[in-house]
């Protein structure tokens, strides 16, 4: 199946387990194909939608409990609850600013293996629950397991996408 020429794919069809995108040209390297198990990479970006929701919804619970205001961001240190309140809007802010950048390494990394990387990320995306809660319940130390236990998806995915980069400039 990895052996499917392109050309031979009509635009977003399926030929035996892979998807091919683009117009067929007769010079374009345009087209591409995706392996059928690149779904699993997409069913986890869809769930790192759902855990920014859910921690989304964590903040707004604690805005209403501790009576923090919009816009403001982070409870000022003289409000009696800003360590219970700036720990829930931590959890989601910290998530957001990696959220992102580790759902591009895994579409990356999905390209040519797409189990692999949709464990990795699906691992990564259980971990920021963690890391969201134990942060909402115990404040910064709760967020300590589901951190490191991120990097174990993490990690791997910045590999894999290494490593496919540098095949890719390798064949140039």
């Amino acid at each position: 199946d990895s052996n499917v020429e392109p050309r031979a794919c009509p635009s977003l069809t399926t030929t035996g387990k892979m998807f091919c995108i683009g117009k067929p040209a007769p010079a374009s390297p345009a087209v591409f194909t995706l392996p059928a198990e690149f779904g699993y990479v997409l069913i986890v970006i869809l769930l790192s939608w759902m855990l920014n929701y859910f921690l989304a919804f964590q903040v707004v619970i604690a805005r209403k409990k501790f009576k923090i205001a919009y816009p403001t961001l982070y409870a000022p240190e003289s409000h009696a609850n800003a360590l219970e309140f700036n720990s829930v809007q931590r959890a989601h802010q910290n998530t957001l600013e990696s959220l992102a950048p580790t759902m591009l390494l895994m579409a990356m990394a999905g390209l040519t293996a797409p189990k692999p990387a949709a464990i990795c990320g699906c691992l990564w995306v259980l971990s920021r629950f963690m890391y969201g809660y134990g942060y909402a319940k115990f404040g910064p130390n709760g967020r300590i397991a589901g951190g490191l236990l991120g990097y174990a998806g993490l990690l791997p995915l910045l590999w894999m996408t290494a490593k496919q980069g540098m095949s890719m400039v390798r064949a140039i």
